[in-house]
C-alpha cells in the first residue's frame, strides 16, 4: 500500500488528528497534518507532505500534546486523545500560510517596480514609513 492511500485510509477516520505514517527512518504526513507540522514546527512542506527523522518523534509529540493536537502514528498503533485543537491550530496555519503568501507577491511586485525604475525604490520605502 501506497504511503499516502495508508495515511488517507487512516485518516478518514481521524479527522482531527494529526497522523504520522512510518517509512524507514522517517515518519511522513500529508495535507493539513503536513501543513499544521510546518507551522509547528517551521518544516518545509513539499509536495504536500512533510517528513521528519524518527529520532525527532519525541519532541514532536511532546509539542502536539503541549498544543493539545491529537496524535496518531502507525507503526505503533498509538493514538492519544487530547483537548483536541487541532481545527484552531489549522486555521492559524492556513492564515500564517496566506500572509507569507501575500508578502512574496508584494515582495515579487516591489523588485519588478524597482528593477524598472531605481527612483521607485525611494517611493516605496517613504509610502511603507507612513504606514
Amino acid at each position: 500500500m501506497k504511503l499516502y492511500d495508508n495515511y488517507t485510509d487512516l485518516k478518514s477516520n481521524l479527522m482531527e488528528t494529526v497522523v504520522l505514517i512510518k517509512n524507514g527512518k522517517f515518519y511522513i504526513t500529508f495535507d493539513n497534518d503536513a501543513l499544521l507540522l510546518s507551522h509547528l514546527f517551521k518544516y518545509k512542506k513539499v509536495n504536500n507532505k512533510v517528513g521528519f527523522p524518527d529520532t525527532s518523534l519525541p519532541h514532536i509529540l511532546k509539542k502536539l500534546e503541549k498544543s493539545e493536537i491529537n496524535y496518531f502514528i502507525n507503526e505503533e498503533t498509538k493514538y492519544k486523545a487530547l483537548t483536541n485543537q487541532y481545527y484552531i491550530l489549522l486555521q492559524k496555519a492556513n492564515e500564517e500560510l496566506i500572509v507569507t503568501n501575500m508578502c512574496e507577491s508584494l515582495m515579487l511586485q516591489i523588485k519588478t517596480k524597482i528593477s524598472e525604475d531605481f527612483a521607485n525604490y525611494d517611493k516605496i520605502r517613504k509610502l511603507l514609513d507612513e504606514l
